[in-house]
């Protein structure tokens, strides 16, 4: 039963109406840099077209001497490399560096895709249970932000015990067909609303 409401509510988020990813990146990347900054050694993810593009705030970071990280897939989940040029396609459409030496070191934050969240304020992803098997496997917890171009969350539980928990959320909800002129945007943490404001 949870499993056909999950598949559903998945369902439902992935069809968001068009807008203007290029602006709504731009606007997300500055909120996710405020806390960014403050995490030396942070793992970053490769984005879908259908996710925040994060590249230039990768590659600022990485220019300001953060160690930055990113997924490698293996097998059903992936291991954690550092972050280099030129990128391959893979599976799933998934861009990855040639680099494939698993790193051994820690990293402080981690900044995970959502397809939206539940009231447990857990992950909902495509499915694959990639991200949920990686964490499983780390023996220490990184400071976990959640990052989505538009609100999906679902106002129950429909996470289960392997699911990950964020600690922040970001994302930006758009009041109007004009993104430029009306729009919401949220961060929130796993006790409640962090910030919000609105931009005209």
């Amino acid at each position: 039963m949870k499993n056909g409401v999950k598949n559903s509510f998945r369902q439902k988020c992935l069809k968001a109406k068009k807008f203007n990813r290029y602006y709504v990146s731009k606007i997300i990347a500055k909120e996710i840099e405020k806390i960014a900054k403050d995490y030396k050694k942070i793992l970053f993810f490769l984005p879908l077209k259908n996710e925040v593009d994060v590249f230039p705030l990768l590659n600022k970071l990485r220019r300001k001497k953060h160690t930055i990280f990113v997924p490698f897939m293996e097998d059903l989940s992936f291991k954690m490399v550092k972050y280099g040029l030129p990128l391959k396609k893979k599976k799933f459409s998934i861009l990855e560096p040639l680099n494939k030496n698993k790193t051994l070191e820690k990293v402080d934050l981690a900044i995970v895709p959502v397809v939206g969240i539940d009231r447990n304020f857990k992950r909902l992803g495509f499915g694959k249970g990639m991200y949920d098997r990686f964490f499983e496997k780390l023996n220490y917890k990184p400071k976990i932000l959640f990052v989505q171009l538009r609100p999906c969350i679902f106002n129950g539980v429909l996470s289960e015990k392997h699911d990950i928990k964020g600690d922040f959320y970001i994302t930006y909800k758009i009041r109007s067909k004009n993104v430029d002129r009306f729009a919401n945007f949220y961060r929130i943490t796993s006790g409640g609303v962090f910030d919000s404001k609105t931009t005209r």
